[in-house]
């Protein structure tokens, strides 16, 4: 857009400003009552009632703020996921990045970062394949654990009285071709993986990826956990264990920082 006076496009920047000021404050109403309906933001903002309806609306497209029930709205995934991010960056984030970068140069797939939230993953951060065709995953969107590398990978690593009631109280649904929604197979599977440390997932979430996964502990349990993941095209079971062992001794350089940091703390 182009302006013909510099005194539109002044008062052009002004508008925006505005704007991007009303939706932190629509956040940090957010943030200190929990749940919000169009009618408080238009009394907090002292606007129209379609002005804070299009500010609440372009929030929740962007997954900022979801609607809780018809009218309230509340904090959305992307904003758990800033959150996450702003307190793991201290330690696990940071310590995670050079790991993920050394997966990615190695093998050329995508790497992430995941963490547990209640009783979903969140991936709070990743480095993508440089290739033109690659897997990503939208960071800030809560995930099952029943289902994919990354949310396998943490549901194995949980304590056994949570992992069994993970197991009895969430329902599974068929999310791709491989979910397995059986509670006794995937007790099975659960197994498996964590005798050999890893998991191994080919169209379990999505219908058109693959991850090898391994989590992250530290001395109060799981965490999260990295995972390599690419498009099925490019999956090969011979691959598995080469991926599985690099992902595992990688993540254990966290595991140890992290266990020894929370050491000297105590």
């Amino acid at each position: 857009m182009r302006y013909s006076t510099k005194l539109e496009a002044s008062v052009a920047r002004a508008a925006a400003l505005d704007t991007v000021n009303d939706a932190l404050h629509v956040l940090e109403l957010l943030g200190e009552r929990g749940q919000i309906a169009v009618k408080d933001v238009v009394a907090e903002l002292k606007c129209s009632r379609s002005s804070a309806y299009r500010i609440v609306r372009t929030l929740q497209d962007r997954g900022w703020v979801v609607e809780a029930h018809f009218g309230a709205y509340e904090l959305g995934p992307q904003a758990s996921a800033l959150g996450l991010i702003a307190i793991a960056r201290p330690s696990l984030r940071d310590a995670a990045l050079p790991i993920m970068r050394a997966l990615v140069e190695r093998f050329g797939e995508t790497v992430t970062l995941s963490v547990l939230l209640g009783r979903e993953r969140v991936c709070i951060d990743q480095i993508e394949s440089p290739k033109e065709i690659r897997m990503t995953v939208r960071v800030g969107q809560p995930y099952p654990l029943y289902a994919g590398g990354s949310g396998k990978a943490i549901l194995m690593a949980l304590e056994p009285e949570a992992r069994t009631a993970y197991l009895r109280e969430v329902p599974r649904r068929r999310l791709a071709p491989n979910t397995i929604i059986e509670r006794r197979a995937l007790e099975r599977a659960l197994a498996e993986n964590a005798k050999r440390g890893y998991v191994v997932s080919v169209a379990e979430r999505d219908p058109e990826a693959f991850a090898v996964a391994a989590p992250i502990r530290d001395q109060s349990g799981v965490v999260g956990c990295i995972a390599l993941c690419g498009p099925v095209s490019r999956w090969r079971a011979t691959a598995a264990a080469t991926y599985g062992a690099a992902v595992v001794d990688e993540t254990s350089v966290i595991c140890r920082e992290r266990q020894n940091s929370s050491s000297l703390r105590s």
